[in-house]
């Protein structure tokens, strides 16, 4: 473990004791929580980031597509440029400058969801009733977000380290008992899946728990949407701003790419324009292509885009299904 993480991991025990004394101020009523007018569906996680909530808000999202409801997505919008609050119902429209890069990518996912981008979820939840007309909201990275009221807690966790022991975090382990439903993501095979559920047990053992996978549904290269498997045994460059690569570099790797080098950058990443030519610069040079994700595509300039490829993903439950996550008194 680098120094870096090992200090950030300790610095994140100041954030885990001021969730830890607040989160109480909510649940007995000394802090106002507001409700919206319909069912709010938390999905969140006690790690910093990097366990692949995005991908399980938008299989959520077609679940509840799926059985006839009308979602819409809140969310803060993390580290986009404008302070504005947005109401995204065209995904052609947006900019990820104006909304960030995880709404962006969602708006491109999910056509027909809209989703509002508003640091003050409260306020987000009033637009989505009265602007959209919608039946549920989903409350992207809403854990730790305690002033707005949920019908479902759901906290997403990565298999290889479900109580992020090794990883900075948000709240304790003892947070998972407030949790209505737990996702274990990134699970290779069922043994590890049941292990991971095994060990969360006696955390939250109220709590629904299902499995999943992040699989590789297609590549995207030049305006073109083809099987994942064209890419077998292509070169590639990969490129990519993310909390946890991990699951990324896997996927590729069960794709049989030849990786031939990897620009790794932090999550959120903004490209300069210099890093880009010499990526592709270097990519070119090996006769390889420049390989990224869904989350880095939507902020890179449009003759760009169209040069990398970038892989479509979708969650997969490997034990348990959605349904199981979302009570049937919330549908």
């Amino acid at each position: 473990m680098s120094a870096l993480r090992q200090l950030a991991i300790g610095a994140s025990g100041i954030l885990e004791l001021v969730n830890t004394c607040i989160r109480p101020l909510y649940r007995w009523g000394l802090t106002r929580v507001h409700r919206a007018e319909v069912p709010v569906i938390s999905i969140g996680n006690i790690a910093c980031g990097g366990t692949g909530k995005t991908p399980l808000v938008a299989a959520l999202a077609r679940f509840l597509v799926d059985a006839g409801k009308r979602p819409a997505i809140l969310t803060r919008g993390y580290r986009r440029e404008s302070t504005t609050p947005q109401l995204i119902t065209e995904p052609g429209l947006v900019s990820w400058r104006a909304v960030g890069d995880e709404p962006a990518l969602l708006a491109r996912a999910l056509p027909g969801v809209p989703i509002v981008v508003d640091r003050d979820r409260v306020r987000g939840a009033a637009t989505a009733v009265r602007e959209t007309g919608a039946t549920h909201l989903l409350l992207d990275d809403g854990f730790q977000h305690w002033r707005l009221g949920r019908d479902a807690d759901i906290v997403v966790v990565d298999a290889h380290d479900p109580l992020a022991h090794s990883a900075p975090r948000r709240e304790p382990p003892a947070a998972l008992r407030h949790a209505s439903g737990i996702v274990v993501n990134r699970v290779e095979d069922r043994s590890q899946a049941a292990a991971a559920l095994a060990m969360l047990g006696p955390w939250a053992p109220d709590a629904a728990m299902i499995a999943t996978r992040v699989v590789v549904s297609a590549v995207h290269l030049g305006g073109e949407r083809t099987p994942a498997e064209s890419l077998r045994g292509r070169k590639a460059v990969l490129m990519a701003g993310l909390g946890n690569p991990r699951a990324f570099v896997s996927s590729v790797g069960d794709l049989d790419v030849l990786v031939i080098d990897m620009e790794l950058f932090p999550d959120h990443h903004r490209y300069r324009e210099g890093e880009l030519k010499r990526i592709l610069a270097s990519a070119r040079a090996a006769g390889a292509i420049v390989l990224t994700t869904a989350k880095d595509v939507v902020k890179l300039p449009d003759e760009v885009a169209a040069s990398v490829a970038w892989l479509e993903v979708e969650l997969q439950a490997l034990v348990g299904s959605f349904a199981e996550l979302i009570p049937a008194s919330v549908l």
